[in-house]
């Protein structure tokens, strides 16, 4: 019954609030700026305005500013002639997420409309408090918008994309839990540290290997994905841009922490794999790499409560990294380790081995829980939500799959894990276990959508006017 008490409004991304000229407006004084107030502060990086005549025909504007008098309004000067009839403004604008929200609305100038004078205090500079210049005239071209709502993270390519950056992560992750955790409890039953362990360790660090190999040609994908849907045709390699996209936005640093972690963790485990140790400093690498998918969803774009919400989902990536992750590799490194051991002595290490992982599944799987409830809290207004809206829909589908997955898990601790030790045990384990993880690879694929799905705390309170359309 959490989610029947509402968290305070904490909207991950921005709606336009009110705009100047106004929504559905006829002029009589031909205006000289556009101004869009928002809900809340867009990222200038991720800023476009456009304003269409009546034949579709661009109109020349300035490159678009923060107001003087406040972060959350956008301004861009009208540079070209207006004269009688109705014009269009397309906006897009995106959070510290980088997912972009993109909305139109008209305005008439009537005919016999006079000019206006120069007052307009947006029309100078903007103050050291706003933000410090406006982007450069290539990043606002009025004649095309990005390649439009076609293009989102909420789309198929895009969300294959995050895919396979989790499942790099899950790889990545598992390999640490099973050396730091797995392997240790297994050593204390085992004794001392044989051939067994070794060569365990060494797959692990294998999978750790191509886990953040994945993880770095998905954030590759990810930079080429995000300018594209960013960015007007033809710019998304602009290098201008893309650094721009990079430096100046959340979504950019949160890149670049990837980037840094894919390094430092890739060095990690390549010592590993050459048997010179390296796995505290893969375990660094891991720990910035779990930071980053919330710097890229919904918990950056969390205004009020960001720090607890980025925390609860690195927590969140760590706990399915630590649980499935594992799972992984006791099947790909562990278990084969175990089968090359003499048939008198494989059975009861492939028991050991599995009662190790069990204490690490349990408390990994119990952080999963508990973060996801807080998640869910934290971006669901009430419990109705659960149903009626998109992301609490593919929330459900989302708790439905993980009830398979923990229903397989509490079987193999029930039925499978007494059977340990005998040949049928170590048969019928590894069955169940590749049926475990098969079902959680159907939850990494729907998290991949959730997480670019808008929230019901998004769709609060959106002006009808504002004709919004979220094209994450």
């Amino acid at each position: 019954m959490l989610l029947g008490v509402a968290p305070a409004p904490a909207r991950a991304h921005a709606s336009l609030k009110s705009s100047t000229p106004a929504a559905d407006s006829t002029l009589t004084v031909i205006p000289r700026e556009l101004r869009l107030l928002f809900t809340e502060a867009p990222a200038l990086a991720f800023s476009r305005l456009e304003l269409l005549s009546a034949s579709g025909a661009a109109v020349a504007l300035s490159p678009v500013r923060a107001a003087a008098d406040s972060r959350r309004a956008l301004v861009a000067d009208i540079r070209g002639t207006l004269t009688a009839g109705t014009y269009t403004v397309v906006w897009q604008i995106a959070g510290d997420d980088g997912h972009p929200v993109r909305g139109r609305y008209t305005f008439t100038v009537a005919a016999g409309a006079l000019s206006a004078t120069p007052t307009s205090p947006d029309t100078s500079p903007p103050s050291a408090a706003a933000e410090p210049e406006a982007r450069p005239e290539t990043h606002h071209d009025p004649a095309s918008m990005p390649q439009g709502a076609s293009f989102g993270v909420e789309s198929p390519a895009y969300v294959a994309i995050r895919a396979l950056l989790y499942l790099g992560l899950l790889m990545a992750i598992g390999a640490v839990a099973f050396q730091g955790a797995v392997l240790r409890l297994l050593q204390r039953r085992r004794g001392a540290d044989g051939a067994l362990l070794a060569s365990a360790r060494h797959g692990a660090a294998r999978i750790g290997m191509l886990g953040t190999v994945l993880v770095g040609i998905a954030a590759m994908l990810r930079l080429g994905a995000q300018s594209y849907a960013m960015h007007p045709p033809g710019s998304t390699f602009d290098s201008t841009l893309v650094r721009a996209m990079l430096t100046e936005t959340v979504w950019g640093r949160g890149w670049l922490l990837q980037v840094v972690g894919v390094l430092v963790a890739a060095t990690g485990f390549r010592s590993a794999i050459r048997g010179t140790g390296g796995w505290a400093l893969a375990g660094l690498g891991i720990l910035a790499l779990a930071v980053t998918p919330a710097l890229s969803g919904h918990a950056a774009a969390t205004p009020e409560r960001a720090g607890l919400a980025i925390i609860a989902d690195t927590l969140h990536v760590i706990g399915a990294g630590g649980w499935l992750g594992s799972l992984l590799v006791v099947l790909a490194a562990g278990l084969p380790a175990a089968m090359r051991l003499p048939d008198d002595e494989r059975g009861g290490v492939v028991a050991d081995l599995f009662n190790a992982f069990s204490p690490t599944a349990v408390f990994f799987a119990g952080l999963v829980a508990s973060t996801g409830v807080y998640a869910a809290w934290l971006h669901m207004n009430a419990l109705s939500a659960l149903w009626q809206s998109g992301y609490g829909r593919t929330l459900l589908l989302k708790l439905a799959v993980l009830s398979v997955v923990a229903g397989t898990g509490a079987f193999n601790w029930r039925q499978v894990k007494p059977t340990l030790g005998t040949s049928t045990g170590t048969s019928r384990l590894p069955i169940s276990a590749r049926t475990e993880l098969l079902v959680g690879a159907v939850v990494l694929i729907i998290t991949a959508a959730l997480v670019a799905t808008p929230t019901p705390m998004d769709m609060l309170d959106i002006p009808m006017e504002a004709n919004v359309v979220d094209a994450r």
